[in-house]
């Protein structure tokens, strides 16, 4: 059934105007990872630091869960299925590896549809566009042809889920924090998010996968789409610290900012967590496995951007004042 919905949407995307096609291609690279991080961390850093808090949780917790599920599955892409399927090619270099859930589904429910459910009351265009942006997304990747019904339906659910559990976690902390003001609920949550994703890491390395050739070449090296989850855990580590430290340490605040105070922090963040990204890339790949380097820059990029970044507006800002 889902190849033949498949099939039927690429008799349309055969027919229709290319710029459709070209369309929700680029509407896809929103999806992809790095732009959804830097929508959020501009949104923690210059306009709300609760909602994009509530959001980069949200995106690690989606992301963390959707890395694991595809290296549990191991579902083949559409075309590996059924040969009479062809994915644009537009979008086909960016759709390597397992299928099942779609990523791009989880990581733009999970960050934009926070923004959706913050802003459900006061600001509700913002809603209604996040929405939008989320179903088109999950269109798109069915009209491409890189992603079967149930991959984009369980990337919806993982997003979901991953929004209703960031709520009820930041609500429990703020309960403590009223109550109890010196309570370590904080580095205890940290630990946690330490031991699982390390957990997760030692597990997508040692399970088993399938290898099936095809002309002598393996369909999907299990290497390779361990990337993903390496990456996951590193970014989940680096927020659960980086958020302890913001809390204990920085405690930065978002209001009462003027256009060029949003300004200077959009600029100097961005620079920050930029360095942050070639450096570490380029230094732990030198000297680490392909997975680890990523695990560790990941880690970094993650705390400078939530804690360093967040640091140097303080100290900036003060020094003004």
């Amino acid at each position: 059934m889902d190849i033949s919905f498949l099939l039927a949407l690429q008799g349309i995307r055969e027919s229709a105007p290319s710029f459709i096609e070209t369309f929700l291609v680029l509407l896809s690279k929103i999806g992809d990872g790095p732009g959804l991080v830097a929508l959020v961390l501009l949104i923690y850093w210059c306009v709300d630091k609760r909602a994009g808090q509530f959001a980069f949780f949200a995106f690690g917790a989606g992301n963390f869960v959707n890395q694991l599920l595809k290296n549990i599955v191991c579902a083949y892409r559409p075309w590996i299925r059924d040969a009479a399927i062809a994915p644009s090619e537009k979008a086909i270099s960016g759709a390597t590896g397992y299928s099942f859930p779609s990523g791009h589904t989880t990581g733009t429910t999970s960050s934009l549809g926070s923004f959706a459910w913050l802003a459900r009351k006061g600001h509700k265009w913002i809603t209604v566009v996040c929405i939008i942006v989320i179903l088109l997304m999950m269109f798109s990747r069915l009209y491409l042809g890189v992603h079967t019904p149930q991959d984009v339906i369980v990337g919806l659910l993982i997003g979901i889920i991953a929004i209703v559990l960031t709520q009820a976690f930041l609500n429990w902390i703020d309960r403590y924090d009223a109550l109890m003001p010196y309570h370590n609920k904080d580095i205890m949550v940290t630990v946690i998010v330490i031991v699982v994703s390390i957990a997760s890491v030692i597990f997508v390395m040692l399970k088993p996968y399938p290898m099936d050739y095809v002309d002598g070449n393996l369909l999907v090296d299990p290497v390779t789409m361990q990337k993903g989850s390496f990456e996951a855990a590193g970014i989940m580590i680096g927020l659960s610290i980086a958020w302890v430290l913001e809390r204990r340490v920085v405690d930065f605040d978002t209001d009462y900012l003027d256009l060029r105070m949003r300004l200077v922090r959009g600029g100097v963040g961005i620079v920050l967590v930029g360095i942050a990204y070639v450096v570490t890339d380029v230094a732990f790949k030198a000297i680490l496995p392909y997975n680890w380097a990523k695990f560790f820059a990941l880690l970094i990029v993650v705390i400078v951007g939530m804690f360093v970044a967040p640091l140097v507006f303080n100290k900036l800002e003060n020094r003004n004042r």
